[in-house]
């Protein structure tokens, strides 16, 4: 509790990563881990950039004490403060951070530290008298290993070094970029620079290339044509290729699972409800409905992603694995019923759903009229799902009852039709219907 309380108190307006910062340290005391201090030592920072968030930010000198633990630099007030973990604030190496080693104005090689959210910092390492401290050295090749710099990476990340790091060695045009490293000291020459910038043209004009391949196949040329007019013929020659729509009907593009129409996928795999919804749902309730705000608490979507991959590959998965768990598989379910070209609940229902809403006579029996005449594939799905939403609501330990539930289904269970859509006239719609249904299940399935 203490130092979940010091991470709060931290300052940390100069690093936008503190949220992960906590998420990270706290984790770290959940598992009984303490990182191992990489370097320390007494040092003086300065803040030269802010992020565009952050509107002030202290840009003078000053002292800390500073310490790397994994990939997290930490700046205490002194020793003491280190000792009882107080600190002033902190900056994650994680993501895209580059460290250099940067003379000042009288030639002191400083630390560089820069972030891709736009932070800048300074750090000149200082030696005190009984105090343990690491040398420049150690902490330069330290940094770059926690910000996950290669050694390739620091050699290009030197051609952006300030003009004071670079220098003209015999007049006659070669440049000499001199990147202090643990390991030795770089030369690199007018021709690596040119190759390293060969190779980034290379790159970006990939897309132009094949532009202009296109172009070529079809007998066009547009090298006379003035900037306009380029862009009226490139606008007019995609336009003409065939639409996602047109590649669809005509086979080139299949969905197997995701994306496919519920009654195809239901018919393809001999079943009332499709295998991907069965099994989810399975899977999920083995993991236990207990989990506090399920379906709520997003998956991590880079699995989720990688699930789907397999799963429209048709290759064989088993969901009760333990390396699914259950917000990925509650996220996994969320698309799948997202990415269907027509909601459960056909789009030519959703005019009577809202009348049914917004009338005045019995709604609760005007929607069991409507899923009764639902096609059998749609009907069969629609009642496991809310089946399952029904013993969902009824665990209290989960907090999610039948509002909250409506809340996040509402829009993939039912839907108007894209060119009618209005999100905010639709969306109190469907949360009723779909709360109503899963409180009255007995009589509307009745």
């Amino acid at each position: 509790h203490y130092f979940i309380q010091s991470n709060l108190r931290m300052q940390t307006r100069d690093d936008s990563g503190s949220l992960q910062l906590l998420i990270s340290c706290i984790s770290q005391i959940v598992v009984n881990e303490c990182p191992a201090v990489k370097c320390e030592g007494t040092v003086k920072r300065k803040i030269t950039k802010a992020p565009p968030e952050v509107k002030s930010v202290e840009k003078a000198w000053s002292n800390f004490y500073a310490v790397l633990k994994s990939n997290t630099i930490y700046f205490y007030k002194d020793v003491k403060h280190f000792k009882r973990n107080e600190f002033e604030s902190a900056c994650d190496l994680g993501g895209n951070v580059t460290v250099y080693l940067e003379p000042d104005k009288k030639g002191t090689k400083l630390l560089k530290i820069s972030k891709d959210n736009g932070l800048e910092m300074l750090i000149r390492v200082k030696t005190e008298a009984g105090v343990k401290a690491t040398s420049l050295e150690v902490w330069f090749e330290q940094l770059a290993e926690s910000a996950g710099m290669s050694q390739d990476q620091d050699i290009k990340n030197s051609l952006s070094l300030s003009d004071n790091s670079m220098e003209n060695s015999n007049g006659h045009g070669t440049e000499k970029v001199c990147h202090k490293s643990i390991i030795d000291c770089k030369e690199i020459t007018k021709k690596d620079i040119n190759e390293f910038l060969n190779q980034k043209m290379q790159r970006s004009s990939a897309n132009k290339t094949s532009i202009q391949k296109i172009l070529e196949e079809q007998g066009i040329d547009i090298s006379h044509l003035d900037k306009s007019k380029k862009k009226e013929v490139l606008n007019k020659l995609l336009s003409s290729r065939p639409s996602f729509g047109d590649l669809q009907k005509k086979g080139l593009i299949k969905y197997t699972v995701f994306g496919c129409p519920l009654a195809t996928l239901c018919s393809r795999q001999k079943v009332l409800v499709p295998h991907v919804v069965t099994q989810c749902i399975e899977a999920i309730e083995h993991r236990g409905l207990k989990s506090s705000g399920i379906y709520r608490i997003s998956g991590n979507n880079a699995s989720i992603q990688k699930l789907r991959f397999k799963v429209d590959k048709e290759e064989p998965v088993n969901l009760k694995d333990a390396e699914y768990d259950i917000n990925m598989l509650t996220g996994f379910f969320k698309m799948f019923l997202r990415e269907l070209p027509e909601p459960v609940i056909p789009f030519e229902q959703y005019a009577q759903i809202e009348s049914a809403i917004r009338g005045s006579g019995d709604s609760l029996n005007a929607l069991k009229q409507i899923v009764q005449d639902l096609p059998e594939p749609n009907k069969s799905t629609f009642k496991y799902i809310i089946l399952h939403l029904v013993r969902v609501a009824n665990e209290e330990e989960n907090q999610m009852d039948e509002h909250n539930l409506s809340i996040i289904f509402g829009p993939s269970l039912l839907g108007n039709l894209p060119e009618r859509a209005n999100l905010l006239v639709d969306l109190p719609i469907q949360n009723a219907a779909v709360e109503k249904i899963i409180t009255n299940y007995r009589l509307v399935f009745k």
